[in-house]
C-alpha cells in the first residue's frame, strides 16, 4: 500500500495487492497527480503510525493494518476503517460510522441527495426514483471529509449496517454498533481522501483533483428546446426538414414575446439535417443558439461549430452503455471539438456521467414520464447532483412523455432558479414549447422565463463560483445550513436554496398549497407579497396560485437584475436593479465578462463588490457601497445606470448618491428615465426605489438612505 500526500488536506491511499500499481483511469478522471507542497510530520504512536499535517492526522493502525482520519488535535475522528480491506472479485471498504453522521454526493441519484440508511448503486441503474443515471464514486460526510475512488469500476455504497450487522453481532459487537461498506468491482483500490472540514470546501478540494465544472456562456442559461425538424413525414400537412425550425419554432417564439436561448433541430433518432448552414443564421436573427444532437459521433464536428456555427452537442444513444470511461470521453470530445473550432465555450449534454463529466457537460436524468412524482422527486435528484460538484443538472421540462398544462408549468416554475434547462418535444401528444397549452399558461410560462432573463447576472455570478470552487448554483439546504440539524437528512429535500439568498419550496401536487416549508435561522421575505417569516420555523401551509412559486429571500439579500429582454444581447446592460433586503452586514460579488467567448481564461473579467451596511435593517440608516471594477473585458460599461429596490419599512428623510441629495419624484418621472426615488408602503410591505443615472464603473460609489 502507498498513502501519498498531495497537500496538507488531501491525501491518497493506493492499493496494489500484486506490487504493481495500475490505475487504469489514468489521466481521464485526476487532472493533476502532482503532490504540491506539503508539511508533514511522522511519528511512531505504538500500535500506529501518526501522520501529521497542519490541518488533520492520518492514522495507519499497523496490525492489522487499517486507515483513520483524525482532527489536528488528533481526538477527533472524522472516518475510522473497522477492519482492513479486501480485495478479490471485489474491493471493499468497512469504516465505522457515528449515529449522527449524514452522507451526501454519489452523483445524480434519481430522488435522493442524503444517503445516511441507505445503499446506492454507484453504476448506471435507470432513469426512475431511487436509481442512478449519472453516479459518481465520490461522497463527503458531515464529519468534515470527502472520498474519492479513483476509477471507472462500477460500485455499491451501503451507508447502512445491513451488509455486515451480523458478521460484527458474531465477533461480539453491538447491533447498535453502526458501519459503511464501499465498494468497487476491481481488484485494487486508490481513494482520495479530503479534509474539509465544509462541504463547501470537500467540493472545492474533490474538483481540484478532478476537474472544475464548465464555466457556461450566458446564452446557455436560457430557454433550450429541443426536437427533431427533419423527419422526412407528413406533419401538419406538408414534408417537415429542418428549416422548418424556422417558421414553426423560431418565429412562434417571437410572435409568442418569449424568452429562448437555444434550439436542438435534430433531437431524434436517425433526424440528421438539411440546410444547417443558412438555418443557424437564420435562428441566430432570432435570437438563438444552434445545437446538434449526435446519433454516432463527432466526426463532422468541425463543419459543423466551424463552418455553420452550431455551439451545441447532445451525446445519447451511441454514448451510453460502453461504459464511463467510453461516456467520458465523448463528452470531452464534443466539448473540445467545439471550442478548437472556435473561441466560444463547450455546451454538451450527456446521461451516463462520472467524476470528471462536470468539467464538460450538462448532465440531465433521462427520458421520463411527467406527473407529479416527477416533479417532486427531481428537486433533491438534481440537489443531489450538485453535491457531486454537477452544477449544471437538470431534467426535461415536464418529462417527454405524458404531461399537462398544470404540471408544465409548475415544473418549468421552480426550474428557473437553477442554471440550465431544457425542453423536449416529440414524444407526446402535445409538444413542450411554452406557448402549446394557451391562456393561462402561456403568460405564466412567459412570466417565468422573463424572471430567468432578468436574473441572469445573479445566475452568471453563481455559475462562475461552480466554476471556481464546485460549489453549484442549486444547493440541497445543508450545503447552506450545515449547522441546523433540520437541513440534514430528507426533512428539507423537496426545497432548495438558489445561490446564497433565494430559497425556492416548489409545488409538486396539483392542489394550489404548498406544505412544510422549513425556515433556516434569520427572517425571510416573501418575493412575491414581502410577508415576513421567522427563521427556524415551519411553514404548514403556503397558499400558492398556479402563477406563484414559493420563493422566499434571506435577509440581507443583494440581487442583480438585468433589463427585461427575450434572449441575451437584445438590450444593453447597462442599467442594472439591485434588489436589497438590508439586514446587518452583505455583500454579492458580481462577476462579468463578455458572456461568450473564452477570453475569461486569459482574465477578460471584472468583479464588482456591492456591500450594504444596514445596522437597523429595512428602517434605519442604509449605506449601499458600489465599489469600483476590479479587471476588465472588451465592452464592459464605463458607466452605469441603478436602480435600487430596497425593502424599507418607512418614508426616508434624504437619500443622497456621493453626498448629493436626490429628490422625490413621481413614479412616472423615474419610468421616464430621470433620477429620483419613490416611496410606497404598500409594495411588498415597504419598498423604496431609487434611480441612478450614468455612475463611473472605476470608482466606489456610496448611497445612503437616512
Amino acid at each position: 500500500m502507498k498513502l501519498i500526500f498531495d497537500r496538507n488536506d488531501i491525501f491518497r491511499v493506493w492499493l496494489a495487492p500484486d506490487g504493481e500499481y495500475t490505475n487504469p483511469a489514468g489521466n481521464n478522471i485526476v487532472v493533476d497527480y502532482g503532490v504540491k507542497k506539503t508539511n508533514i510530520s511522522m511519528s511512531n504512536a505504538g500500535n500506529y503510525y501518526k501522520f501529521t499535517t497542519p490541518q488533520c492526522v492520518v492514522r495507519v493502525y499497523k496490525k492489522p493494518i487499517r486507515f483513520a482520519m483524525y482532527d489536528k488535535t488528533n481526538k477527533s475522528v472524522m472516518f475510522e476503517e473497522s477492519e482492513p480491506l479486501t480485495f478479490g472479485l471485489k474491493t471493499s471498504q468497512i469504516l465505522r460510522r457515528s449515529a449522527d453522521e449524514d452522507f451526501y454526493g454519489c452523483g445524480m441519484q434519481q430522488g435522493n441527495f442524503s444517503h445516511k440508511g441507505k445503499a446506492l448503486d454507484i453504476a448506471v441503474t435507470g432513469w426512475d426514483e431511487d436509481q442512478a443515471s449519472n453516479p459518481v464514486p465520490f461522497y463527503m460526510s458531515t464529519k468534515g471529509y470527502g472520498v474519492f475512488r479513483n476509477t471507472f469500476s462500477p460500485g455499491r455504497y451501503a451507508f447502512d449496517s445491513t451488509a455486515v450487522a451480523a458478521k460484527y453481532y458474531d465477533n461480539g459487537f453491538k447491533m447498535l454498533d453502526n458501519f459503511s461498506t464501499l465498494t468497487h468491482d476491481e481488484n485494487r483500490f486508490d481513494a482520495f481522501y479530503f479534509f474539509g472540514p465544509s462541504l463547501k470546501q470537500i467540493l472545492n478540494d474533490y474538483t481540484d483533483i478532478t476537474g472544475k465544472p464548465f464555466m457556461p456562456a450566458m446564452w446557455m442559461l436560457t430557454m433550450g428546446d429541443a426536437d427533431c425538424y427533419n423527419k422526412g413525414e407528413q406533419r401538419t400537412g406538408w414534408k417537415q426538414t429542418t428549416p422548418d425550425v424556422i417558421s414553426q419554432i423560431g418565429d412562434k417564439y417571437v410572435e409568442y414575446d418569449m424568452p429562448r436561448g437555444w434550439i436542438l433541430p435534430n433531437d431524434g433518432y436517425g433526424c440528421g439535417y438539411v440546410k444547417l448552414d443558412s438555418v443557424v443564421r437564420e435562428l441566430g436573427k432570432r435570437g438563438f443558439h444552434t445545437g446538434l444532437w449526435t446519433e454516432n459521433g463527432v466526426d463532422k464536428i468541425a463543419y459543423e461549430v466551424g463552418k455553420c456555427g452550431t455551439r451545441l452537442c447532445k451525446l445519447d444513444v451511441a454514448w451510453v452503455g460502453d461504459g464511463y470511461e467510453f461516456a467520458l470521453n465523448g463528452c470531452k470530445s464534443a466539448f473540445e471539438g467545439i471550442q478548437n473550432n472556435t473561441n466560444e465555450r463547450g455546451f454538451v449534454w450527456s446521461v451516463c456521467g462520472w467524476a470528471g463529466t462536470q468539467r464538460y457537460s450538462t448532465v440531465w436524468s433521462g427520458d421520463q414520464s411527467s406527473n407529479w412524482d416527477y416533479i417532486r422527486y427531481h428537486i433533491p435528484t438534481i440537489t443531489g447532483a450538485g453535491l457531486s460538484a454537477m452544477n449544471a443538472a437538470t431534467s426535461d421540462v415536464d418529462g417527454i412523455f405524458g404531461g399537462s398544462p398544470k404540471t408544465y408549468t409548475r415544473d418549468l416554475e421552480w426550474k428557473i432558479f437553477t442554471p440550465i434547462f431544457m425542453a423536449m418535444s416529440g414524444w407526446a401528444d402535445a409538444d413542450r414549447q411554452p406557448w402549446v397549452y394557451g391562456h393561462p399558461y402561456t403568460d405564466i410560462n412567459r412570466k417565468y422565463l422573463k424572471l430567468k432573463m432578468r436574473l441572469n447576472p445573479y445566475t452568471y455570478t453563481y455559475c462562475h463560483k461552480a466554476h471556481a470552487t464546485g460549489v453549484p448554483m442549486a444547493r440541497a439546504m445543508v450545503l447552506e445550513f450545515p449547522n441546523d440539524p433540520v437541513t440534514r437528512d430528507t426533512t428539507t429535500q423537496y426545497q432548495f436554496m438558489s445561490g446564497e439568498w433565494l430559497m425556492i419550496a416548489p409545488v409538486y401536487t396539483r392542489k394550489n398549497v404548498r406544505e412544510h416549508i422549513y425556515f433556516p435561522d434569520g427572517e425571510w421575505y416573501d418575493f412575491w407579497t414581502g410577508d415576513k417569516y421567522e427563521g427556524s420555523k415551519w411553514l404548514d401551509k403556503y397558499n400558492a396560485a398556479l402563477d406563484i412559486c414559493p420563493v422566499f429571500v434571506r435577509e440581507g439579500a443583494i440581487i442583480p437584475l438585468y433589463p427585461d429582454m427575450n434572449y441575451v444581447g437584445e438590450k444593453p446592460t447597462d442599467c442594472l436593479t439591485l434588489q436589497l433586503y438590508p439586514s446587518g452586514n452583505s455583500s454579492f460579488n458580481l462577476y462579468e465578462d463578455d458572456g461568450l467567448t473564452r477570453d475569461y481564461e486569459k482574465g477578460a473579467f471584472a468583479e464588482t463588490l456591492i456591500s450594504v451596511n444596514a445596522p437597523e435593517k429595512q428602517k434605519g440608516k442604509v449605506t449601499i457601497c458600489i465599489a469600483k471594477a476590479k479587471g476588465d473585458f472588451k465592452c464592459r460599461y464605463q458607466q452605469r445606470s441603478y436602480i435600487l429596490d430596497v425593502r424599507y419599512l418607512k418614508l426616508p428623510s434624504t437619500i443622497q448618491v456621493n453626498n448629493k441629495t436626490l429628490p422625490e419624484i413621481s413614479e412616472a418621472n423615474m419610468m421616464a428615465g430621470n433620477e429620483g426615488w419613490i416611496y410606497n408602503a404598500t409594495d411588498r410591505k415597504g419598498h423604496l426605489k431609487v434611480r441612478i443615472n450614468k455612475l463611473s464603473t472605476n470608482d466606489n460609489q456610496i448611497i445612503t438612505i437616512n
